[in-house]
């Protein structure tokens, strides 16, 4: 694993894209900040001085069916968690799809992309930045919390070789382990959610993430399961 780091790039996904043939399996590229960072949908990333804005590289695996590879993003928080608790051991929770949280409020979003048989894991972890007003309810840092300064080389190396054992227990049929300790840290368990497919809106109560990495909705009419779509203030947005 090599780390690549640069003060400022549009993005640390489009880089590694566009330059694929310079990195190996779990390389890392590194941005002090990012220009135009991008989260799920194509919407704009929040990038500022002080977080760790990385992507790393993973290659499709012969014996993995495509349709596992859903389960990337799940995967990918795990290692977030795992790797942040190295150094400071606190109440994370994973947020179905891609996003870590802590004290409820968001710490860390993942975007997975592929081309070909390459995914390009993007990952964005408030760490020593001191967030705008505008997202102080909504987000928060690990240096809010702790008080503390961090080496972001140091996470992001932290945070890949943990996923590298959760990517290699993947491969090895370990998922189900690996969904046990996603559920028990499980941040929409419980909670209400409400779901919009088209022009209908479903709510309901969340429940665990199943054996397809889909998200479990107790609703009127039973347990209904999704395997995509954005949750904003607790409610699920699907569109079709």
């Amino acid at each position: 694993m090599k780390i690549y780091k640069f003060d400022t790039l549009d993005s640390t996904n489009e880089y590694m894209k566009n330059h694929m043939e310079t990195f190996e399996e779990f390389d890392a590229v590194i941005a002090d900040s990012q220009t135009k960072g991008k989260a799920r949908r194509g919407n704009l990333w929040f990038s500022d001085k002080g977080m760790a804005l990385f992507t790393f590289l993973v290659k499709k695996h012969k014996g993995i069916k495509d349709s596992e590879y859903m389960k990337l993003p799940l995967l990918a928080g795990m290692g977030v968690i795992k790797g942040l608790n190295h150094f400071e051991k606190l109440d994370y929770k994973f947020k179905w799809t891609n996003d870590v949280y802590l004290n409820e409020r968001k710490l860390s979003g993942i975007l997975v992309e592929r081309i070909e048989d390459n995914f390009y894991i993007g990952i964005g972890i408030n760490i020593n930045n001191i967030l705008p007003v505008e997202l102080e309810k909504i987000a928060v840092s690990l240096s809010e919390i702790t008080g503390e300064k961090y080496d972001i080389t140091d996470i992001v190396s932290s945070i890949i070789k943990e996923f590298k054992i959760l990517y290699n227990d993947f491969i090895n049929r370990l998922w189900k382990n690996i969904l046990s300790e996603i559920n028990s840290i499980n941040y929409l368990k419980d909670k209400k959610v409400s779901i919009k497919i088209a022009d209908t809106l479903i709510s309901g109560i969340a429940r665990d993430i199943n054996n397809k990495g889909e998200i479990e909705i107790l609703a009127n009419n039973g347990i209904l399961s999704f395997s995509f779509g954005e949750v904003v203030n607790k409610k699920i947005i699907i569109e079709k």
